[in-house]
């Protein structure tokens, strides 16, 4: 989005996926995350203007952007947060059949070692140079079944795109002979890798870039060139070359195409925002633009004619507007939005939607963990998007908009019908509840547009018997009276004519508190302390199980680290902490000493960039133990937020209380305009509280990750004002 070479690397052993599902099978999953379209016969070629694979089928490309490994992490995104497998098993169950991984020629080059925070949950990447990870990565969509298009993004690693001197193929640092030679190291790296289909030849040729001319500036002699140099190295592979003017502009190649050496290699790309048509009020403007750029290509028996993957389009999901056919001026981008997922309807076009991603990379105006607002998956990485808003409650997410042209509608050989798709948007996996309260479970269900056939019911299992059913959207049923015990749930939808579809599988458990030791044999307890709050001295005592000596939080810039934390007793132990907060602010309450002071400061998330804190060397002692996340935002509006805690043992993340597989999470409400009054209550399943509770957690280590749900109002928060852990 717009925004003598020594190379070293191995292959790593993939995370091994059969365990988890193994672990988390039920009599409701046989037909767990099957594929929207038949997998296609290796390799693909383009034929006319459609992509088919090698029995002529036509095979529709519709995926996402995973960035991240061509910016300055050199790493992508996510892996801070959810296992590498985890989240190949998301995109896939999601329908997606394709991934884009951006790349830059600095990554390959400096092949740099990569940095421990965007790793935490995949620590067997420690130590570890950027492609030993970017091949693991690869690897792993690979194993998942889903297609790669690997894609030059940068020369210098960076967020791209503006004139940043990456505007070219090439630079002064890193010239045309490196990018071919480093195209053609990468091709011959994944010529084992057949799922590995295409090489996406340069994001975005833009501002300086022309087609044909001055050969200093000519993409189009230059895509030849770099074309052919990677089909002599792996002649099965797609070659996809992009227009210029950041995508936008392929009007060249209707007297310019492209030729290269071998047949049924090309593919033509183009890009398309929101923002790239300022002005245009009809769906009319917007299809003759896009026609006339590059649409045209699509023409039958034409010089020219050739299949079009839209490389990258997306827009923004942290509100309703952005998905809905409203005004086009008002700033949303959602009337844009709805139009292009018409004419990519109508056209029935190849896609990769920018981007999968949950989080930010780090880079010019990003913020590495931020929240990405225009992503496929939530800040965790392990669900669909939905838009932050309470009042009134989403109906549907990015996702379920593109579920509806996934399935291709025109081409040869294609099946005339296919099922539907069906995703859980709540709960969160890992999901914590009080026992005895209830669960809402909740599904995006959708058919392909134009499909004949009728959604008719969603049902909903939990290991494996059926929970409740559905019938008209929001498909939604309340789980009443939740047993104590860890529970899989999914969701079946089911069509008029009988085809069903199941989703991806969800880990949910209740807890029964009133079980829990009362009495605790050591604690560690931190306060987070704004810059307008007192901080506590030691022999203030504070928290639900009442304690002196809480370590305080002071950082710099509302970051920080602290070594040697202190139990209750005041004696020092092994364990530290880091914490990084946008903000750090405080509510009304008294500023006075005990537990009013030490829930006066909290850590404040802000809409996109969320808290996180991360607790390493726990004593021996802290074999098992349980965690107290407090929270009370003091806002006049109430605000649902999300705590997720995870720890990581033999390179495996889990939660508490023997949740496997997943980080456990836990949603409570900040009652607007309720500030603490001397009384602590606990928060579960979205009620109102001002602590949450994770027990039974196992590990040395854990990284709690909290992140906003909703809002009654347009600010979106999580805060957390102090933490405790109990050792049983």
């Amino acid at each position: 989005m717009r925004s003598i070479l020594i190379i070293v690397w191995c292959a790593l052993t993939s995370p091994v996926l059969a365990q988890a599902q193994a672990a988390v099978q039920s009599p409701a999953s046989s037909d767990f995350c099957a594929f929207q379209q038949p997998s296609p016969a290796l390799p693909l070629q383009a034929r006319g203007r459609y992509i088919v694979d090698r029995q002529g089928r036509r095979f529709k490309l519709e995926g996402g952007s995973w960035y991240g490994a061509e910016s300055t992490d050199f790493v992508v995104a996510g892996l801070q947060l959810e296992p590498l497998a985890a989240i190949g098993r998301h995109i896939r169950c999601m329908g997606f059949n394709t991934v884009r991984v951006p790349w830059s020629n600095e990554l390959y080059e400096s092949n740099p070692i990569v940095p421990d925070y965007a790793i935490t949950a995949n620590p067997q990447f420690r130590g570890r140079r950027a492609m030993q990870v970017f091949d693991a990565v690869v690897r792993e969509i690979a194993s998942q079944g889903l297609l790669i298009i690997l894609d030059n993004h940068n020369s210098n690693a960076e967020w791209c795109c503006s004139k940043d001197g990456n505007e070219l193929w090439y630079n002064a640092q890193y010239p045309e002979s490196n990018w071919i030679a480093d195209w053609k190291g990468m091709v011959a790296h994944f010529k084992d890798v057949p799922q590995v289909i295409g090489s996406d030849l340069r994001n975005e040729p833009r501002i300086y870039a022309t087609w044909g001319g001055d050969p200093a500036t000519d993409w189009h002699a230059a895509a030849e060139r770099g074309g052919n140099a990677i089909l002599s190295v792996n002649r099965n592979l797609l070659i996809v070359i992009e227009g210029v003017n950041y995508a936008l502009d392929l009007t060249g190649a209707a007297n310019l195409p492209i030729q290269l050496n071998v047949p049924g290699r090309l593919i033509y790309s183009a890009h398309d925002y929101s923002f790239d048509h300022n002005g245009a009020q009809t769906y009319a403007q917007l299809e003759q633009a896009w026609n006339q750029h590059w649409g045209y290509l699509l023409t039958p028996d034409m010089p020219y004619t050739a299949p079009i993957w839209i490389g990258e389009f997306g827009n923004c999901h942290d509100r309703s507007s952005c998905l809905a056919d409203g005004n086009p001026s008002d700033g949303s981008g959602g009337f844009w939005f709805q139009s292009f997922r018409t004419y990519l309807d109508n056209t029935d076009l190849d896609w990769s939607y920018w981007p999968l991603n949950g989080t930010q990379s780090s880079g010019q105006g990003r913020r590495f963990g931020g929240e990405e607002t225009y992503g496929i998956l939530d800040p965790y990485w392990n669900a669909p998007n939905i838009p932050s808003e309470l009042n009134p409650p989403p109906t549907g997410n990015t996702l379920s908009v593109l579920q509806t042209v996934m399935a291709p509608n025109q081409g040869p050989q294609i099946p005339t019908a296919y099922p539907p798709a069906v995703t859980i948007t709540q709960p969160l996996p890992g999901t914590t509840v009080v026992s005895g309260s209830p669960i809402v479970l909740t599904a995006d269900a959708t058919l392909r547009n134009g499909s004949s056939d009728v959604l008719t019911a969603v049902n909903f299992y939990s290991n494996g018997n059926l929970v409740g059913t559905a019938t008209t959207p929001p498909y939604s049923v309340n789980w009443q009276n939740v047993a104590p015990g860890r529970y899989i749930v999914q969701a079946e939808a089911v069509t008029s004519t009988g085809v069903k579809k199941r989703s991806e599988l969800v880990s949910v458990q209740a807890i029964n508190y009133a079980a829990q030791p009362s009495t605790y044999s050591s604690s560690i307890a931190v306060n987070f302390v704004s810059y307008a709050v007192t901080p506590m001295a030691p022999g203030e005592v504070a928290g639900v199980v009442p304690q002196a000596n809480w370590n305080q939080a002071l950082g710099s810039s509302n970051s920080g680290q602290l070594t040697n934390l202190f139990d209750q007793n005041g004696v020092s132990t092994t364990a530290s902490l880091v914490w990084t907060s946008p903000n750090s602010y405080f509510n009304n309450i008294p500023d006075q000493p005990g537990n009013d002071r030490m829930m006066k400061g909290y850590l404040d998330n802000n809409n996109v960039q969320p808290n996180t804190i991360q607790v390493s060397g726990l004593p021996a002692t802290f074999q098992t133990y349980d965690v107290v996340v407090y929270f009370d935002g003091g806002a006049a509006a109430s605000r649902v937020g999300n705590y997720r805690l995870t720890t990581v043992h033999q390179n495996q993340i889990h939660g508490c209380d023997g949740q496997a597989f997943e980080g456990s999470t836990i949603t409570g409400l900040d009652p607007g305009g309720v500030d603490f009054t001397g009384t602590f209550m606990q928060a579960s399943s979205g009620l109102g509280g001002n602590y949450v509770k994770f027990v039974n957690c196992t590990g040395d280590n854990f990284s709690l990750a909290p992140i906003h749900g909703a809002s009654a109002d347009s600010q979106y928060r999580a805060p957390v004002n102090g933490i405790q852990i109990l050792a049983h």
